[in-house]
């Protein structure tokens, strides 16, 4: 079955209020502008008709939380027109918090790499 036919099933299933298909799972090494800090992180991207205009959304293996936090970064937005945006984003969450704590001096540690429970 194609993406779209699994979702079409599930909207006409009575017992199912939304669903989420997951169509991607990816491992990245982050480059973050540190030789020796390449921290690896892994991207879900599911497909929904819950937001019709952004059916695709993201999770992180791993949130942020540097020295310059006072709690770890959870996205707030995940949801995204195309996969390619939802990848983008899954991306940027995670790296704007390191390189910004890398860049005001902070030498970077794997601890900064908080696991996503609901990964």
């Amino acid at each position: 079955m194609e993406t779209d036919d699994v979702i079409a099933l599930l909207d006409k299933h009575e017992y199912i209020a939304e669903s989420y298909v997951l169509i991607r799972e990816l491992k990245i090494f982050l480059n973050v502008g540190v030789n020796y800090f390449h921290p690896k992180i892994r991207i879900k991207i599911w497909k929904s008709n819950v937001m019709l205009k952004e059916p695709y959304h993201f999770t992180v293996s791993h949130n942020v939380r540097t020295p310059t936090q006072a709690a770890p970064y959870y996205p707030s937005i995940t949801q995204a027109a195309t996969e390619s945006e939802a990848i983008r984003s899954a991306i940027s969450a995670t790296t704007k918090f390191l390189v910004s704590a890398i860049d005001g001096g902070h030498e970077p540690s794997d601890d900064w790499l908080v696991p996503n429970d609901d990964f």
